[in-house]
């Protein structure tokens, strides 16, 4: 299957599998794999409809969550080096900010959604 790879400066990213596409028998979900470059952040947007489950595949990821409602915030670090591996469901609703936290490293994570990307459902937002 070929996909197209999106590259920008803080990584790059490609669509997996998804039900945008007609690949039998990968077109119930939809899922994508992300890299950010050392020292680097992606995302800074919460999603009005979309959940999302982010599996961290190689390095050290801080993630930073702000639920936009109750504005309750979390930080925490995942690693893929670390003794449990944990996979992070992010509900609808809720910002996230990934921060890749090596100065030499990049990092990457695979996301799982039940909807395809939709650019009117992701709202920019500043997490800090």
């Amino acid at each position: 299957l070929s996909r197209k790879k999106y590259v920008r400066e803080d990584g790059w990213l490609v669509e997996l599998v998804s039900r945008a596409y007609a690949d039998e028998p990968f077109n119930c979900i939809h899922s994508y794999l992300v890299t950010i470059e050392p020292m680097k952040s992606r995302a800074g947007h919460y999603h009005k409809k979309k959940e999302e489950w982010f599996c961290v595949t190689s390095g050290g990821i801080e993630l930073m969550l702000e639920d936009i409602n109750t504005n309750e915030k979390e930080r925490m670090i995942v690693d893929s080096n670390s003794d449990d591996y944990e996979i992070i469901y992010i509900p609808s609703g809720t910002a996230h900010l990934l921060r890749n936290i090596s100065s030499e490293e990049k990092a990457s994570l695979v996301v799982f959604s039940r909807e395809p990307e939709d650019p009117g459902d992701t709202i920019e937002y500043r997490l800090e």
